[in-house]
């Protein structure tokens, strides 16, 4: 080895003699920084598989709600229009006063959102002036917050906890309001969400979900 080094040329031997030291500084620095970028690399895919599963969740979360609220607002906005015809029947004398209000009550409360679901109206004192259940019709609710949303409101979406007679714990409860001003009525179409599931469609987030990859081979499923 020292034969060979030394039948070497001077350029040659001073470029090795650069060259070496400078492949044990990478070679050391490598010894020392592999710990830290394995700890990194390994920190950055534990991030990666812990942040992930909340994506998909909000992903999945956000089509619930967009589509629950779409729902329930085409619903009211439609039984608004079902309340303005009726209101244009006495309007046009065909029907007097009571007669037009029993004739968009009967259709308002012939309807079942969900499976527990109904449609309800109260007035802006929060008074309850159409409701499924006769033993309300008249009661003052104010003293509920979702109530007193729909009273500063009149338009517009609402979550609140409730429990129907009967039952024993508080479930989350989707609303969506729509303000006919003629009779001063607010009409509410409401259901507790989770009876909304058949409108949330898996074809909406499957592509982008399947489109996730951890690595070579890792991938998200449900």
């Amino acid at each position: 080895m020292l034969k060979l080094f030394g039948s070497l040329s001077i350029r040659a031997k001073l470029l090795l003699g650069y060259l070496a030291p400078f492949i044990l500084f990478l070679a050391a620095g490598a010894l020392i920084l592999y710990p830290h970028i394995r700890r990194t690399l390994e920190a950055n895919i534990e991030s990666e598989l812990k942040n992930t599963p909340k994506t998909i969740l909000n992903m999945v979360k956000t089509a619930a709600d967009v589509s629950v609220k779409n729902y329930l607002r085409a619903v009211a906005e439609k039984n608004r229009d079902i309340v303005e015809a009726s209101y244009r029947l006495y309007q046009q004398g065909r029907l007097n006063e009571q007669e037009a209000k029993q004739r968009a009550i009967s259709i308002l409360l012939s309807q079942r959102i969900g499976e527990t679901g109904y449609i309800y109206c109260l007035d802006t004192k929060g008074i309850i002036r159409v409701h499924p259940v006769n033993a309300l019709l008249g009661a003052d609710l104010t003293q509920y917050g979702f109530i007193q949303q729909q009273l500063n409101n009149r338009e517009g979406y609402v979550e609140y906890d409730w429990k129907n007679p009967g039952e024993t714990t508080m479930r989350p409860k989707a609303l969506y309001m729509t303000y006919f001003q003629p009779w001063d009525w607010i009409i509410s179409v409401s259901s507790y969400r989770e009876e909304f599931h058949k409108l949330i469609h898996i074809d909406t987030f499957r592509e982008s979900i399947l489109s996730i990859r951890f690595g070579q081979t890792g991938y998200p499923y449900i």
